[in-house]
């Protein structure tokens, strides 16, 4: 009540977790986020997209906070926002938006939206297409154990795509990486 973003912040996040706290742990949020706490405003975003169960619906509202947050610099708002565009939720579909919020989350190290881009490079889905950078991010993301980045590494070399001669080998090897990336996948943005 001191007017603290961050206590606010804390307040707001442990509510969402409570029973019956999610509209209170929103105006918590909310008062962070307007005193330009980036990561209030993503958590606040992301609980008005409906990430929890249970949790209310409003992909408009969401999007918007969600957007300050990217604006801000958060890796983890910018792959939301990335994906809201990808599908068209609470801001209209665009291929573009989306890879150029998940440019924005990749070039941060976040493998969830280093997988979405090389997804977006391999069938030119709001960029140019282009094996060798879709190549380049699938092993970005693979690198810190994004399990469906190294599966597709694995099927990339068992089929010879990407770029890359057909090796089994190889595949055999990012198959037995896919388990152990299963395992001990990387954070969740």
């Amino acid at each position: 009540e001191d007017n603290a973003p961050l206590a606010r912040r804390a307040l707001g996040e442990t509510l969402l977790t409570a029973a019956g706290g999610r509209a209170e742990a929103h105006a918590w949020l909310r008062l962070a986020a307007q005193a330009g706490d980036p990561h209030a405003a993503f958590l606040l975003g992301k609980a008005l997209m409906g990430d929890a169960a249970g949790a209310p619906d409003d992909g408009i509202r969401g999007a918007r906070w969600l957007g300050a947050a990217a604006d801000a610099g958060h890796a983890g708002a910018a792959f939301h926002l990335g994906i809201a565009h990808r599908n068209g939720y609470g801001v209209p579909r665009d291929a573009a938006k989306a890879a150029r919020w998940f440019r924005v989350a990749a070039d941060q190290g976040q493998p969830a939206a280093q997988f979405m881009l090389a997804n977006a490079y391999r069938t030119g889905d709001g960029v140019p297409r282009d094996e060798g950078e879709a190549l380049r991010l699938y092993t970005e993301a693979a690198e810190q154990d994004h399990p469906e980045a190294v599966q597709t590494l694995a099927m990339a070399y068992r089929d010879g795509e990407l770029g890359l001669a057909r090796d089994e080998m190889q595949a055999r090897h990012f198959m037995l990486e896919t388990a152990h990336a299963l395992k001990h996948p990387a954070l969740r943005p």
